[in-house]
């Protein structure tokens, strides 16, 4: 097995920065598994999100007056900060959907439809949630692509040591 990240992070200190643990559920500390649905937000998103509201409220890129102007501005630093964080070549590259499903989808219908073609293999893992998976059935219903799957073991890992016999020539996308 794996050394575990769990065992060098003090997950007290992490609660403490999501105000919503802090309830109680029949007697016990609120834990919230369902974070495929939503997730819960730490203060500094909570901080964030009303100064926004308390004072940039408007559209971006949508108007020449103050409040578009500061939102337009806070949305552009966001952009600038994320390309920066994963190495992007640009700002440019960086695009906010909803969420992760809607971004999968987006990539599946518009960057999987110009680019798989039949006979390509889209490569997943056996623990997909259906948000990574539904998108890439229907391209490779809509396409004639097929998908593979790297399996998972008995103990709940990826079996990645059959990677390199996965991974070839046919792969076009591994989600």
């Amino acid at each position: 097995m794996h050394k575990s990240v769990s065992s060098s992070v003090d997950w007290n200190a992490v609660r403490e920065d999501f105000p919503i643990l802090r309830e109680q559920s029949h007697g016990h500390p609120l834990i919230y598994f369902d974070s495929a649905a939503t997730s819960q937000k730490p203060r500094a998103v909570i901080d964030a999100l009303r100064h926004y509201y308390e004072h940039e409220n408007a559209n971006v890129h949508r108007g020449l007056h103050l409040l578009s102007s500061r939102a337009t501005e806070a949305y552009e630093k966001a952009r600038r900060r994320v390309a920066e964080y994963i190495d992007a070549a640009s700002a440019d590259e960086i695009v906010f959907t909803r969420g992760t499903t809607e971004s999968i989808n987006l990539v599946a219908q518009a960057w999987g439809g110009k680019f798989i073609r039949e006979g390509d293999v889209i490569l997943l893992t056996e623990m997909e949630h259906h948000s990574n998976l539904v998108p890439w059935q229907l391209l490779a219903e809509r396409t004639g692509a097929r998908l593979r799957f790297v399996p998972v073991r008995d103990d709940g890992t990826l079996a990645l040591d059959q990677l390199p016999s996965l991974l070839n020539s046919e792969v076009k996308l591994f989600a």
